[in-house]
């Protein structure tokens, strides 16, 4: 395996313009290899003496040389000369025929691969064009070799019966892809309110931010959370709390603006996001929907209140996670001063709940919250979703869990999985989202970023997590960067964040390249044991995802 920078099990010149494209290109690839392949049969095998072996083998060679091309280069083939390469294909499989010496006939079902391949990956006008193209060359295959029946019926029986293998392919695609869309839209979407749900809410939050950095502008997120909503559910039944919850999610979806978003994020908590709103504005919003609820449930049998947190971008944060810790913070402050309220996030509201006194360690609080921003400052200049480095995380923590680490140091690791890559604030964005293969120099500038998270790390709290940032790119065999240290030397849990940091990247879709699967994943984990991962590292995460598979997947998609 080479020494990839990002963590990932593969070469950066891998890199791909899409995930479509890159199938498209290796199904065409496959599909020229296996047509050559039939040809060079058909030639081994007895056939007519009328044949033309020349020919054949010319076209056979030709076939093999674009299989190769396309399968070598496809994640970088431009989608644009997918429909010229498939109308070549055509062409090949009517000089098969020419050459094959007898009635071209019977090899009409030879286009049957062109007409499902267009139906499945084109457009309806490049369809046309291709099922246009294998009409004209066909036709004119026929009128130059006749069948004994007559070239019109072999035309027509043969373009006829390519066409309904077309359109059932087409309808299938498109069958399968609503069912694709509903699945998408129920992953998102909480089953009791129809609302939005948590991960939704976070993908659209990360969007919405990214609108308005791109536009200068603001937004606000108000997060609110049900006063005494307990009391509903113990005194009522828990029928009853659900009904009152859609109630409340129907108020809030008719009381809010149509550019709103709004979600339900957790058992009675809401959460809308404000485009085009400073804080200000949002509290207005918010205090009438307050108001709304209030006089909703003024005569139920538990009056039924709710408080408002309100945190705005750019002001409270630029990240998803700052801006949901502000509104947090600031709905606290909302239940701490007497709830059925909306209190707007300060500075100064982080020194009144992080009390003096009270047995936390205050400063390693607000020293987390700083690091954990920019940890997710980070994965946006990557990937464009805060979400590389909290997954990592959560995939070292059950590692940990798995090899019998105490709760504490649980925690602890899982807190660096997500710290693991904030040194990356060092490189530049032309080398971190560079879609092709990095020079020397350019690695070298990156295998700074361990050493440079440990610096950022320093802080007396943190002397364990800097030491395992900082050995997380460490490889048992000595290979890895940046002291090359080895064996003994290696802690484990550094080598717990290197065998997280890859199993997520190598499952992760980039703008440089697709994910390739669990199964793919996990063979290539087995197969680096020993230089670039720690068996026992491996074989828990492994462990984990196959005892606990859905529950986790559930787990990961949580912000």
């Amino acid at each position: 395996m080479s020494g990839d920078p990002l963590g990932m099990t593969g070469e950066r010149d891998d890199a791909v313009n899409g995930v479509d494209t890159r199938l498209m290109a290796q199904a065409l690839g496959w599909l020229f290899a296996a047509g050559a392949t039939l040809v060079l049969v058909t030639i081994a095998l007895p056939h007519s003496p009328r044949a033309s072996e020349l020919g054949l083998l010319v076209i056979v060679g030709g076939a093999y040389a674009v299989a190769g091309v396309l399968l070598w280069r496809s994640g970088e083939m431009p989608r644009r000369i997918m429909p010229l390469v498939l109308a070549w294909g055509s062409t090949l499989i009517t000089g098969v025929a020419y050459f094959s010496g007898d009635t071209p006939s019977p090899l009409v079902f030879f286009y049957l691969w062109v007409f499902l391949y267009a139906s499945y990956f084109f457009t309806t006008r490049e369809t046309a064009v291709q099922i246009v193209y294998v009409g004209v060359v066909f036709g004119a295959l026929l009128i130059g070799r006749a069948p004994p029946s007559g070239i019109t019926e072999w035309w027509l029986v043969g373009m006829g019966t390519l066409l309904v293998a077309a359109m059932l392919i087409r309808s299938m695609r498109q069958r399968g892809e609503l069912l694709i869309a509903r699945l998408y839209d129920a992953a998102r979407t909480d089953p009791l309110t129809r609302l939005t749900n948590r991960h939704g809410f976070r993908e659209l939050l990360d969007l919405e931010i990214q609108r308005a950095r791109r536009g200068d502008s603001r937004m606000t997120v108000v997060v609110g959370d049900l006063d005494n909503f307990k009391e509903v559910n113990d005194r009522s039944g828990r029928q009853i709390g659900d009904l009152a919850l859609q109630r409340i999610a129907r108020l809030f979806e008719e009381r809010k603006r149509q550019i709103d978003g709004l979600a339900r994020v957790g058992g009675e908590r809401f959460a809308l996001i404000l485009p085009d709103t400073d804080e200000h504005e949002a509290f207005v919003i918010a205090e009438r929907l307050r108001a709304e609820l209030r006089g909703e449930f003024a005569t139920h049998a538990v009056p039924l209140t709710v408080s408002f947190g309100v945190a705005s971008y750019p002001e409270h944060g630029q990240t998803a996670g700052s801006l949901l810790r502000g509104a947090d913070e600031a709905l606290y402050a909302a239940k701490d001063t007497g709830r059925d309220r909306t209190v707007l996030h300060h500075a100064a509201l982080r020194d009144g709940l992080l009390k003096a006194g009270d047995g936390r360690d205050v400063a390693g609080e607000r020293f987390v919250a700083v690091v954990l921003d920019l940890a997710e400052a980070v994965d946006l200049r990557f990937s464009g979703s805060a979400r590389h480095s909290e997954t990592v995380g959560r995939y070292a923590g059950m590692m940990a869990g798995e090899l019998g680490l105490s709760e504490e140091q649980v925690g602890r690791v899982r807190l660096a999985g997500m710290l693991h890559d904030v040194g990356k604030v060092g490189v530049p964005d032309s080398i971190l989202n560079k879609p092709a293969k990095l020079t020397d120099e350019e690695y070298e500038i990156i295998k700074l970023h361990p050493a440079l998270g440990a610096q950022i790390l320093e802080h007396e709290s943190f002397a364990d997590i800097r030491r395992w940032v900082g050995a997380h790119h460490e490889r048992p065999d000595g290979s890895g960067y940046p002291h090359g240290s080895s064996g003994a030397a290696l802690p484990v849990e550094a080598q717990i964040l290197a065998v997280a940091d890859a199993y997520e990247a190598m499952t992760s879709d980039r703008s440089y390249r697709s994910s390739i699967g669990h199964e793919a994943a996990a063979a290539e984990l087995e197969r680096c044991i020993g230089t670039q991962f720690d068996a026992h590292v491996v074989h828990a995460l492994l462990s984990v995802l196959a005892r606990d598979g859905e529950r986790l997947e559930g787990m990961l998609a949580r912000p």
